[in-house]
């Protein structure tokens, strides 16, 4: 992967992607620690995004406690960070799905990229989406999941997203993009996908993305779809329950009493709405 890092809020356009031709679902065979990794990613969206509100209630300001705290524990900048997203967040409430999905692709993709070896002095280092936030770094992973978590304060709902493992066609780079589905009443293979990628500004639909091969989606259920190319058509070639998260519960339970404490510092809220 490109390890260069990108300065400030710019944000970044990926390549051509030249002919439009399907989105090719591939097989393939990516490695078991980049499988792990999908997995964990998984649970990190399930323990950090609540349901969305059943009656649609959009989410309230944060107590100041919460910015008091990120500005604690990593100085004024980080807060005055979260504070302007969260703001953005609360007058964009009524935008279109699409013009949300932009919103976010592009407001996120100024986070530099950075490697976790040189951001975190580790080589596998999972950030949650406020590290991400706090700290203005991370790699493909975590702005995947910051980019999952704001489109659920916009009020999107996570039946709707997939986090997907991929492949740069060509160069054989492992990726890691959010996905929009928009229906998920009817079988995959009439779904419309749309991509936000740290690597393109534009909101592209999957088909458009033929730079791109897919190995696996995970939902924040814990569902696991495997992706194949059968005759050039897209097929589900196998699905996962979510029994295969069960030996990560660990890190859930982590990340739920990380929750747990920003809702205490919440007046008792959940910063996003039951």
């Amino acid at each position: 992967m490109n390890t260069s890092r990108r300065p400030g809020w710019r944000g970044h356009r990926g390549p051509d992607v030249g002919a439009r031709r399907p989105w090719s679902w591939w097989p393939g065979r990516p490695s078991l620690r980049l499988l792990r990794l999908l997995l964990l990613l998984c649970v990190c969206a399930l323990a950090m995004f609540p349901p969305a509100s059943a009656n649609g209630a959009p989410p309230a300001p944060w107590s100041e406690k919460i910015f008091d705290q990120v500005r604690r524990e990593y100085g004024e900048p980080a807060a005055q960070r979260l504070r302007s997203l969260h703001q953005l967040i609360l007058s964009n409430q009524d935008l279109p799905v699409r013009d949300k999905l932009a919103l976010v692709n592009t407001t996120l993709n100024r986070i530099p990229w950075a490697t976790d070896a040189a951001h975190w002095r580790s080589e596998d280092y999972w950030a949650t989406p406020l590290e991400t936030i706090a700290t203005f770094a991370g790699d493909c992973e975590d702005i995947a999941i910051a980019k999952w978590i704001m489109l659920r304060h916009l009020g999107i709902p996570s039946e709707n997203l997939r986090l997907a493992f991929v492949q740069m066609r060509g160069s054989g780079e492992n990726h890691m993009v959010l996905l929009y589905l928009d229906r998920v009443d009817v079988p995959w293979e009439q779904r419309r996908v749309e991509v936000l990628d740290n690597k393109d500004n534009e909101v592209r639909p999957g088909q458009d993305r033929d730079d791109l091969l897919a190995f696996y989606l995970m939902s924040g259920s814990g569902e696991m779809v495997v992706l194949a190319d059968e005759g050039g058509r897209r097929q589900v070639k196998k699905i996962h329950a979510n029994r295969k998260l069960q030996r990560l519960e660990t890190i859930r339970q982590k990340l739920e009493a990380n929750a747990a404490v920003y809702r205490q510092l919440n007046d008792g809220r959940p910063l996003i709405p039951d």
